[in-house]
C-alpha cells in the first residue's frame, strides 16, 4: 500500500508515468470503486445523490472513453489498463490528500469562499498538467500535445455534465 502512495505521489511530480504501474485489472477495479465512492460523498457537498452519482460516472466514463481513443488512434492500446489506472489513482490520490481535506475546511467555515474558490482552481491546474503528464508518457507526446489533450478531456466532461445533467 505504502508502495502504492509512493507511487501516485512520484506520479503527482512528474517523476513516475503510467507504465510504472503494475498492469493489474483488479488493482484497476479496486481503485475505480474507491475513487468512485470518494467523488460521490465529495458531490454530496454540492449535488444530489443522483446527480453525485451521475456525474462521477460522467467523470471517470468520459476520460475512459477519452483515453481508449487517443491510446487507439496511437497504436498503444495495450496502455489501456495502465493509463486508466493511472488516472483514476491520480484522482484518488488528490480527491483524499487535497479536495476532501479542502472541502471539510471550506464546509466547516475555515476556509472562506473565495480562498476555496482560488485553491480549488490552482488544484485543477496542477491536476490538468498531472493529466498532461500521463498522457504525454502513454502516448509518447510532448507534454504541450499532453496539456491539450488534458485541457480538451476537461472541456468534454465539463460540456457533457452541464448537457447530460444541467450542472457544472
Amino acid at each position: 500500500m505504502k508502495a502504492l502512495l509512493l507511487l501516485f505521489a512520484d506520479i503527482c511530480r512528474f517523476k513516475k508515468g503510467p507504465e510504472d504501474i503494475p498492469y493489474s485489472v483488479s488493482l484497476f477495479i479496486l481503485l475505480f470503486v474507491c475513487n468512485l465512492i470518494i467523488e460521490i460523498l465529495l458531490g454530496l457537498g454540492f449535488y444530489s445523490a443522483l446527480d453525485a452519482v451521475l456525474l462521477s460516472l460522467t467523470s471517470i466514463l468520459t476520460l475512459f472513453a477519452f483515453s481508449w481513443i487517443w491510446l487507439f488512434l496511437f497504436k498503444y492500446k495495450s496502455r489501456f489498463v495502465q493509463t486508466i489506472t493511472a488516472f483514476v489513482g491520480i484522482s484518488l490520490f488528490t480527491n483524499l490528500f487535497f479536495f476532501v481535506p479542502l472541502t471539510l475546511l471550506w464546509q466547516g467555515g475555515i476556509i472562506m469562499d473565495q480562498s476555496f474558490a482560488l485553491i480549488n482552481l490552482i488544484l485543477l491546474a496542477w491536476i490538468l498538467a498531472i493529466y498532461a503528464h500521463i498522457f504525454r508518457r502513454a502516448l509518447e507526446i510532448s507534454f504541450f500535445l499532453g496539456i491539450a489533450l488534458a485541457i480538451t478531456y476537461f472541456i468534454s466532461y465539463s460540456n457533457l455534465s452541464n448537457y447530460f445533467l444541467g450542472v457544472n
